[in-house]
Order: C-alpha cells, then structure tokens, then sequence
C-alpha cells in the first residue's frame, strides 16, 4: 500500500495509493504552470472525508513518503 502524508496550512492530509514521486510532480507541474491548482487529499483520521488543497505560489506544502518508514518484520 502507498500513502503520502501532506502538511498542508498546519494540518495533516493524505493521499493513498499514489508515490512520492507523482505527487512531487503535480505539484510541481502546477506551480510551473502558472495557475492555481486543487491537489486531491483525504481529511480526517478513521472516516476520511474529501480535501483539496489550493497548490499556488507562496502557499507552503510539505510531502512525507510515510510508508517508507515502515517496516515489515
């Protein structure tokens, strides 16, 4: 299972089923491209709901690869 976890205006968002890399890249390609941008994220923890996140220049967002910090024993 793949999960990205999004800092995002001092919360905690997600988007499963997606790498780092892709991610990394839609957001990059909107900030190159000039024009606001919706990122699709998940909100909430046990019942997720829908969030999206405003990608445009001076917003700060940071992305975390969470699943490459686990480990199977």
């Amino acid at each position: 299972m793949k999960r990205i976890e999004v800092l995002y205006g001092g919360g905690k968002y997600t988007i499963p089923n997606r790498d780092i890399a892709d991610v990394q890249k839609e957001i990059t390609d909107a900030l190159m491209s000039g024009s606001p941008h919706w990122l699709e994220a998940n909100s909430g923890e046990g019942i997720l709901e829908p969030a999206y996140l405003l990608i445009a220049s001076g917003i700060t967002v940071a992305v975390v690869d969470v699943m490459a910090t686990v480990t199977s024993d």
